[in-house]
């Protein structure tokens, strides 16, 4: 279908997710405000496809500080509507997908560092809306993770937490890619792992049996490599599923509760404690993120790395978040603005 781009007009309306104060799900609202104009150096979208995240549920919840009204939403995929002064190589009308970093991206119009964008065309024009949406946030996550955190070499044991959600599935499908010899993922219930064994786990066990596990895997060797999104009680266990050298990747915190660790854990235990944040490589390594956002949607794209995308009207956006928060939800949660 060709779109057909028209100039924004000061003064135009758009729906937008927002919430105006911190708590549960039933905050957000979708609302009538006005639409954003680029400016210098960004441009904005008409989306499509918003992305639903985990970090979005963290930031309603309050766990990090953000201004009151939010609007959220950390990617998106759509068209080009506006250029703002200085941006060069995209034209108005192209297909695009962005990260927005910034939030906003859960509206019908979204305004976005230019450097966070990438023209789906190419070996990229065949990725479907949802698709692209699904895979923005969550396998250049994984991928960040797994590579420049995790430094994983071939032949090497990966456990990954919370293995059925979007970045879970993903850095399965990733490590096996990278030559991860054995892939081990954790889950809180048998029907989240019978799905998340579909995505290339050599096996897929609950938080408590993961320990007998690693050791069975690995002749007691231990793990080279966790990655945990989890926090809570159960990072401080993970240290000893690790083998000698080995890395502990922190790069969320859905429990909403941290430890402490002492700084001689690395050298008393033989390990090393890494993290990796979408956002705080954006603002410190700019080029390694695009480097990794379009290594993940080529990933998608070329079939390599399957994305398992669920798609909801935006005004279901609070059911997303529920299934998020519950821990109920496999997959990835994708809103289609136009619904």
């Amino acid at each position: 279908m060709t779109h057909t781009p028209t100039a924004p007009t000061p003064g135009d309306r758009m729906r937008s997710v927002r919430f105006g104060s911190f708590g549960d799900p039933s905050v957000l609202e979708v609302a009538e405000v006005a639409a954003p104009e680029p400016q210098p150096g960004q441009i904005t979208i008409d989306v499509r496809y918003a992305g639903v995240n985990f970090a979005e549920v963290m930031f309603r919840r309050g766990q990090f500080p953000v201004d009151l009204p939010h609007f959220p939403g950390l990617e998106a995929v759509g068209t080009v509507r506006a250029l703002g002064e200085g941006v060069t190589g995209l034209a108005l009308g192209e297909r695009v997908a962005a990260l927005t970093l910034g939030g906003g991206g859960n509206a019908e119009v979204v305004a976005v560092g230019a450097e966070h964008v990438v023209r789906l065309d190419g070996e990229l024009a065949a990725l479907d809306g949802a698709s692209a949406a699904g895979a923005l946030c969550n396998v250049t996550t994984a991928l960040g993770v797994l590579t420049s955190a995790g430094h994983l070499s071939p032949g090497e044991t990966v456990v990954v937490l919370a293995a059925a959600g979007g970045v879970g599935t993903a850095a399965a499908q990733l490590a096996r890619n990278l030559g991860a010899a054995t892939v081990i993922g954790v889950t809180s219930s048998p029907a989240k792992a019978a799905y998340a064994r579909d995505y290339g786990y050599d096996s897929v066990v609950s938080y408590d049996r993961i320990q007998d596990e690693v050791a069975e895997r690995t002749g007691g060797a231990g793990a080279d490599l966790v990655l945990d999104s989890v926090g809570g009680a159960v990072r401080s266990s993970l240290t000893a599923l690790l083998a000698p050298f080995g890395r502990h990747v922190v790069f969320g915190n859905a429990a909403s509760e941290d430890v402490t660790f002492e700084g001689n854990h690395p050298w008393y235990t033989n390990s090393s404690l890494a993290g990796y944040n979408l956002g705080g490589v954006a603002g410190r390594a700019p080029r390694l993120l695009r480097t990794h956002l379009e290594q993940a949607l080529a990933e998608v794209a070329g079939g390599r790395v399957r994305v398992d995308v669920k798609v909801l009207p935006l005004k279901d956006v609070a059911h997303a978040h529920e299934q998020l928060e519950t821990r109920a939800s496999t997959g990835k949660y994708v809103l289609d603005v136009r619904a």
